[in-house]
């Protein structure tokens, strides 16, 4: 069955909940939208310079600064050494990744050929009505937007919670926490809130990144997967026959690739950054939890961010293998292809599709070193219980 629908929702619509929520901390912007309010603006020149100051563009680049003091903070407050290096190198590496995490994403929304070109690509693509023809109009109902917008504003929520508890505490296991947490600033109560406040927008950069990878991951591995179904209809259907709608299909898959590419050029360096600083919390925090002489609530806090390194492991993980498994899914089916009618253009078509099959893999990569498959988080696996068995023998 084709569909007939005429209007196609632009996917930065569809996306709504969640692009809105990434603006509230100040890690996204729409650079032409803010020119569009310049150009309707109907006193310009006033209107330009306020708009200039306090347009969304400035909000995220003030964030941005703002976040980038608060790792130079962190990194001043190491100095003395004493007994709680550790949980300050945590905050220090944790605040770095967040701050990594807000500069990847505003050089995106700012550069045209990243953000703004995937969004462009997607779109007039699933216009044409050449996909609609072939029965693979876009299937992404916004219900799933809010939902996990919903979870990771929840996520959000409960650290920022934890946070305050743990700094605002008044109890004299808090103390040294909370003055790790301040350094190298007083614990006066104005530091201690304006730190919190950083704190925030921290915890938004360090989930919203997370969420908007593996929301556009599920989006894309679900075209793939009913371009599948599409592809193993039409074959079922032309019998020992080349499908007469091959180009079609190549063109379509085609264009699912190169959309994969475009918006590679943004999460290749979310994913890097992310493994690396992500695997190395892991470790060390892990290191401190089997060897350091720890408290309950530094226990507690070490399991949050060991716990939270992994589950974002095998979130970015799993959604970016999984559009590599998708986009390479129906090489099955295109060896079931008959070929009683085989043409030379028939033929030519074919053998192009092949060959992107089973040429350069299809999928995300982390800073284009490797295309993120599923034996990449058992090799993850491996490496920490490998690490984790050598911290025990040490100890023991």
């Amino acid at each position: 069955m084709r569909e007939t629908t005429n209007t196609v929702k632009p996917i930065e619509e569809r996306m709504k909940s969640l692009l809105v929520s990434m603006k509230i901390f100040g890690l996204y912007f729409n650079p032409q939208q803010d020119g569009k309010k310049l150009e309707t603006s109907p006193n310009r020149r006033i209107s330009k310079v306020i708009l200039n100051i306090f347009s969304h563009r400035m909000y995220c680049y003030m964030v941005l600064l703002l976040l980038w003091f608060n790792f130079v903070r962190a990194v001043v407050g190491l100095f003395p050494l004493n007994e709680g290096l550790p949980l300050r190198i945590i905050f220090t590496f944790w605040y770095l990744l967040c701050t990594l995490n807000v500069t990847v994403l505003l050089v995106s929304c700012e550069r045209l050929s990243h953000l703004r070109s995937f969004y462009k690509h997607w779109d007039s693509h699933f216009k044409n009505i050449a996909t609609k023809e072939i029965g693979c109009a876009i299937k992404c109902p916004v219900e799933y937007f809010n939902l996990v917008t919903s979870v990771a504003w929840c996520v959000v929520a409960v650290s920022i919670a934890a946070c305050s508890i743990v700094t605002l505490g008044n109890s004299p296991t808090l103390k040294p926490i909370t003055g790790d947490f301040t350094r190298p600033f007083q614990e006066e109560p104005w530091e201690v809130s304006l730190i919190l406040i950083l704190y925030s927008f921290n915890t938004g950069a360090w989930v919203f990144p997370v969420i908007f990878v593996v929301v556009i991951s599920k989006v894309i591995k679900g075209q793939f997967l009913r371009f599948r179904a599409v592809l193993s209809e039409e074959i079922q259907e032309a019998g020992d026959h080349i499908p007469a709608c091959l180009q079609s299909l190549r063109c379509h898959y085609s264009q699912l690739c190169q959309a994969v590419a475009i918006i590679n050029r943004t999460f290749k360096w979310i994913l890097g950054m992310s493994f690396f600083l992500q695997v190395l919390l892991a470790c060390f925090i892990s290191y401190q939890l089997i060897n350091g002489p720890n408290e309950i609530v530094t226990t507690c806090i070490y399991l949050y961010w060991l716990g939270g390194s992994f589950v974002f492991i095998i979130l970015l993980t799993g959604s970016s293998s999984d559009v590599h498994d998708a986009a390479h899914s129906l090489l099955e089916d295109i060896f079931q292809i008959g070929t009683t009618n085989a043409t030379p253009e028939y033929l030519g078509q074919l053998n192009l599709f092949v060959t992107k099959l089973t040429g350069t893999s299809t999928g995300f990569t982390a800073i284009n070193f490797f295309v993120i498959k599923k034996e990449f988080l058992l090799t993850l696996g491996g490496l920490f219980i490998t690490y984790s068995f050598l911290l025990l023998q040490f100890k023991i």
